[in-house]
């Protein structure tokens, strides 16, 4: 009897750990979900634009708040492509060289070579599809880490961006008489909407129902998940490694031709920091580096994240470096949380 007594009490010592947090990781799996669930972007970014509105009222502002959309709209974009790579647990630190390079080149060609605008918009868009196929190729069928092959991509698209006019910026009016962009109309407004939301917004919408709605989604995550079983399922893991990068690149270049429009200029180091500002978007947003789950909507709203710090960092009026060590920390939380600790499994 005391035996058994004794065996129920050690039993009951070592449950207890595990019981302490059971109260705990429910009301924190209630608020952010599992790992992938929208519900932990979404409780990132209502609790820093809660903290920002506190910190300066400036920021809820609607004119704020619309020029936060619109230079977050870039980032967004890009991190959509990001997530269909890292989905299927790739990689691409390439994107922000993409986006400068074929928006040098866009500009190259309306410019200085008069290429009419359909025209230079489909040489880019198509020049940015055989990039990402070749990356892609190159990561799965000659077995090069992703991390490599795109870092690769990082330097040398840089050094195209550089030699598209000997590293100097192209606008309008470098040629005289001036030549205005033909594709100035994707940076106006529709009903007092900025266009580039609402291309954004387009984009994120297309994801999320690729990604969840159609079998190409579920078979990236079932890559994501287990590539070998894929495989033997049936699935050409290759071609559709192919394709997400093919996807990410043609959205990298889009981010290109917004950007410019944007900014009625373009320059050879535009968008510095966007790699790694996608990447920690994707992550925020739930993404885990594994891959095989994760959503669109919730890379975009880890971007509207880092959109959220920057605009706080200008309106507090604080040095842009500031921006590198916030975007840390909340990654840094972020991580945490998507691991599976104590508090979330």
């Amino acid at each position: 009897m005391r035996l058994t007594t004794h065996a129920g009490s050690a039993a009951r010592k070592g449950a207890e750990p595990a019981d302490r947090w059971a109260v705990p990781r429910r009301l924190t799996r209630l608020v952010l979900g599992r790992e992938g669930s929208v519900r932990r972007p979404v409780a990132f970014l209502v609790a820093a634009v809660i903290i920002a509105t506190i910190i300066t009222p400036d920021f809820i502002r609607p004119s704020n708040l619309g020029s936060l959309l619109v230079d977050s709209s870039f980032l967004v974009v890009i991190s959509v492509g990001e997530a269909f790579v890292i989905v299927v647990g790739s990689i691409d630190l390439g994107v922000e060289s993409l986006l400068a390079s074929f928006g040098m080149i866009l500009a190259w060609l309306t410019v200085f070579h008069a290429v009419p605008t359909g025209l230079a918009l489909l040489v880019t868009l198509a020049g940015a599809l055989l990039v990402g196929l070749f990356v892609g190729f190159l990561v799965a069928r000659v077995h090069i880490p992703s991390f490599v092959v795109t870092l690769g991509v990082y330097w040398g698209f840089r050094g195209i961006a550089l030699l598209a006019n000997g590293g100097q910026y192209i606008s309008p009016d470098s040629v005289s008489p001036a030549r205005p962009f033909g594709f100035a109309a994707i940076a106006g407004s529709s009903a007092g909407v900025s266009n580039l939301i609402i291309v954004a917004f387009g984009v994120v919408v297309a994801g999320q129902v690729v990604l969840s709605l159609t079998p190409f989604g579920l078979w990236l995550k079932s890559i994501g998940s287990n590539e070998q079983a894929a495989r033997r399922a049936g699935l050409r893991a290759d071609l559709l490694k192919m394709s997400v990068f093919a996807i990410s690149a043609v959205l990298a270049a889009l981010a290109g031709i917004m950007f410019t429009a944007w900014q009625g200029s373009i320059y050879p180091d535009s968008a510095t920091g966007y790699s790694l500002e996608a990447i920690a978007a994707v992550i925020l947003g739930g993404v885990p580096f594994t891959g095989g789950r994760g959503t669109v909507v919730g890379a975009a709203l880890g971007a509207l994240l880092i959109g959220v710090i920057n605009d706080l960092i200008v309106l507090l009026g604080l040095p842009a470096l500031y921006e590198y060590i916030f975007v840390a920390v909340v990654l840094v939380v972020a991580g945490l949380q998507a691991r599976g600790s104590v508090f979330v499994k």
